[in-house]
Parts: structure tokens; sequence; C-alpha cells
């Protein structure tokens, strides 16, 4: 019998034979007992420290300065806990989109880890490292295993930072709180696991979605209120020196107080565009419509540490290769994550000469610093690190400078203490500045220059003198330039002099007018 034949012969039997046993697997998923209800009493971890006590009722804060919560108020059993890795299983762009993001790498960030460790050693105090770890490390923290004595056994899903079951399992959100203030039930992660999988699972799917997809998780994933509750940071004198609250990051509040908020546009909408430069530029035109696809790439403004030219340095920085993934597969993803991250920052602002005056002994250039993309200010997050300042360099005819402002120095405010900067200082209990982010020893934070507002603008002026007679005419160039760190950050965590290039976010060429009296 011809091949054909057999497959004419054999195929209604094939075909009733897999119908069968797909529906066997699915009254199986369907009927199976439900699994019994999961989490580890924070009583059987062993040494686990609670050095800052109850709260006011009398309750245990197992993760406490940070306010990251468990739905059941038990903790979670990694063994149990599904890692991304596992999620690419059925989900494989969604999962390489995230390897390339910040968010994978929150734990796994070699300054972030040497400066937890340099924090908590100021204190002599592990457990108050909770205060970073519990948004930037939220597996580990809800397995117990941020405390000075590991007693929990490791597991690939502890290795991620901020991982699929972070977001796909959280039910509540405080972004007005801050501080990690969010409620995951890693509960329905656990649960799931003892439910069918595999086949099973694609039988019959419905108790994956209702773990991972539940109504109360849907609506917060879609809202600002998620990515509020780690995008606000307050210190006070419970985890630093601080005697009166210090708002450190408020990006939640500036997206909230600002036109962005007013016509429904959320973080996701630009941060989880597929196309995050195209979709700020609809919203500068005023077009508000959603992006037609979201992706998990969470693209953000550090752009070094998707710098695929670093070479095998980004690799150390990153904290190594992914679990489910290679350096191929890597390093393909960061180039992707890199040209969206550049072109992202390249949208966020403008340069603008607004006026020319001439004075007695030169002229006054004024130039708009406009914050034309970024739905909160500009900068934005934790600015003792994240900062931007404006460089301006006036020659004449010849070439000559005549005047220079800012410049790339590695250290504003030591090579040039003029320069207009946009950063917020740590101080320290005597006022010193505290410039390697030193959380636990800040007792106030102060703003150089305030930040600007979405959709708003500051007007700054160079008062410039000029030599009798200026050969020919004036030339200006101007560049907004951004770091995402300090170089002492740096060299406090490597012991090393990492160079840390700015990334120009606009600039302006221009011959000067004659100036007007």
């Amino acid at each position: 019998m011809r091949f054909k034949a057999q497959l004419r012969y054999h195929a209604r039997p094939l075909v009733a034979g897999a119908a069968a046993a797909l529906a066997g697997l699915g009254l199986w998923a369907a009927f199976s007992p439900e699994a019994d209800p999961v989490g580890i009493p924070l009583s059987t971890i062993p040494f686990y420290q609670l050095p800052f006590g109850p709260d006011a009722k009398g309750t245990d804060r197992p993760f406490f300065p940070s306010l990251l919560q468990t739905a059941t108020g038990l903790l979670s059993d990694p063994a149990r806990l599904p890692s991304s890795a596992e999620c690419a299983t059925c989900h494989q762009q969604e999962f390489t989109e995230w390897t390339a993001s910040l968010h994978a790498v929150a734990d796994r960030d070699l300054i972030y880890e040497a400066a937890v460790e340099a924090n908590e050693d100021s204190v002599h105090n592990p457990e108050q490292g909770r205060f970073c770890e519990g948004c930037h490390a939220p597996n580990e923290m809800l397995a117990g295993r941020v405390n000075r004595f590991t007693s929990v056994a490791p597991a690939d899903a502890l290795t991620e930072g901020v991982a699929c079951i972070s977001c796909h399992t959280a039910v509540h959100a405080d972004p007005e709180r801050g501080n990690g203030a969010v409620t995951l039930a890693y509960n329905r992660a656990e649960a799931e696991r003892d439910g069918p999988q595999g086949a099973a699972l694609v039988a019959d799917p419905r108790a994956h979605r209702a773990a991972y997809g539940a109504q109360d998780t849907t609506a917060l994933m879609k809202s600002a209120d998620l990515c509020g509750a780690c995008h606000v940071e307050i210190y006070d004198h419970t985890m630093t020196r601080a005697s009166t609250p210090q708002t450190v990051q408020s990006t939640y509040q500036e997206w909230r107080d600002s036109w962005y908020a007013r016509n429904d546009v959320t973080c996701q909408d630009c941060h989880m565009a597929a196309d995050p430069a195209a979709q700020v530029m609809a919203l500068r035109r005023g077009e508000t419509a959603d992006p037609e696809r979201y992706s998990h790439r969470f693209v953000g403004a550090n752009h070094v540490m998707t710098d695929t030219s670093l070479g095998d340095v980004l690799t150390i920085l990153r904290g190594g290769i992914l679990p489910g993934m290679n350096g191929e597969t890597t390093n393909a993803t960061l180039v992707e994550q890199a040209r969206q991250t550049e072109a992202f920052l390249r949208t966020a602002a403008g340069l603008e000469l607004r006026s020319v005056i001439r004075t007695d002994s030169g002229i006054v250039v004024s130039i708009a610093v406009q914050n034309l993309g970024a739905g909160h200010n500009l900068p934005t997050g934790v600015n003792d690190q994240k900062h931007m300042w404006l460089e301006v360099i006036l020659s004449d005819g010849a070439g000559r400078t005549l005047f220079r402002s800012g410049g790339t120095a590695e250290r504003l405010g030591v090579e040039d203490p003029e320069a207009v900067t946009w950063i917020e200082h740590f101080l320290d209990m005597d006022g010193e500045r505290i410039s390697d982010h030193m959380t636990f020893d800040t007792a106030a934070v102060v703003w150089v220059r305030d930040p600007i507002p979405a959709r708003g603008e500051q007007v700054v002026s160079y008062d410039v003198a000029l030599p009798q007679p200026a050969q020919g005419a004036l030339h200006m160039q101007a560049r907004l330039l951004y770091r995402v760190a300090l170089p002492d950050l740096v060299y406090s965590s490597l012991r090393r002099n990492f160079p840390l290039p700015p990334f120009t976010l606009a600039e302006l060429s221009v011959d000067l007018p004659e100036a007007k009296n």
C-alpha cells in the first residue's frame, strides 16, 4: 500500500485517538482535586531576623523597611516558583524581550549589588538591605532569602530581578507610599505548579490563566499604580539618617500631575510600546492612541547597561547570562534594546535659542531647555546619580572659543562648579555631600536645580563677557548631556575608574543674530 493510501487509511483512527487523548487530558485537568493552600510560615525559616520589630498592631513585618507584602502573609517555596525561563516555553518573544531589560537584571546588576552591600555594611545590618531588594529582588525577598543567615535553598527564579511572576501575580499597589508597596500573590504561582503542566496545561489552560491573568492582576498591570509603587522612593528615620521624610524619587507623582495622566497615557504606553520612540513622537503631536503592541523590553534611560560595544564587560556588569539564554541570543536582543533605548532618549528633550541681548561688557544668551517627550520630570528617578547638564560653547568667526560652560567633566561641580546641572545631592548628618549613593547615611536630599516637568521648560541665561573686538559673527553650540551615574558610585562599587560616557539628549548649533540692546 502506497504512503498516501496508508495515510488515508489510518487518518480517521489517528485523529479520533488524538481527540480522545486531548479530551481525557482536559477532563483530568478539569476534575483533578484543587491543590492545598501553599506557602511557608515565617517561623519555619531558620534564623530569619526581624530587626525592625512588629508594626503598631503587633503584626510581624518580614520584609520591612521595604513595603512589599505577600497576599497570604506566608513566604514562598523557591522550589515551586517558576523562573521566567520556564515561561519562555510558550512565551518566547516576551521572554527574550524581557531578558534585555533592566527589570531582568535588577538584582544581578554588579554596581547595584555592590552598592547594597556597602549600605548594609555601613549600618552593620544586612536585613536593612530589604529596603532595596523589595523592588530589585522580589523573588528572593518573598522566599526569605534576604537575611544575614541564608537558610533558603537557591533556585533559578531567585536569580532574576523583576521577573514574570513579579507583575503577573500583583494584586495591590500603593504608589503614594512607594518603597515597594506591592502585594504579590505568589501563592497562585505555587498552586498552579501543582496543577496540570505540559500537554495537560495546553489542553486546559484555565488554571494557568487564573494564576497569571486574574481580573485584579490584569487591571493592575494596565495601571501606572503598579509602576509607581517602586518608582516612588521616600527616605525616613527607619532606614536612613533623615529625621523627616525625604522624597528621593517621585516619578509616579510627576506623571500623575501631568498632561499624560489627564489623557490616560500610562507608563506602559511609552515604556512598553513595541516602538517606544515612535509612540513618544506621536504623543508629542497630541495623538494619544494606545500602541498597537506592548513589548516586555521596558525601555528606559540606562543606555550603558545595553551598550554591546562594551563586550564581555557588559555581560559582567549585567551579572552574567540569564537562565534560558546564551551569549548569542543575549547579544542579539541587547543590540535591539540599545537601538530602542537611544532612539527613546532622543525623543525626550529639546533646546531652543530664545534671546540674545547686548550688554556693556558682552551679551546675554538665553536658551530654553524643553521637556518634550518624557511623561514625568526631566531628569527623573533617583537623581543623586542620574543627572543632566548643559554644555554651551561660544566662538567667534575665527573659531576662537570665547566662552565655555559645562563640558563632559567626569565630576561635575568640581571641574566646573558654574555648570547648569540638574541633579539632587544626598547630604549626611554634617551637611556634606554623599556622591556614592550611601542611602542609609543620607540625612537630607536637596535639588541643585529643579527638574523640568512634563511638557515644561526652563530658560537658562548666560552673561558672557566678550573681548573687544570679537572677530566676525558669533556662533553658539549647546548640548544637553545625560549620565546614568557618577563615577564615584562606579569606583566605590567596582574599585576601578570605569568610564561612563554621557548621552546627548539634544543639540543646538546656531549663528547668533546681531545682539539687541
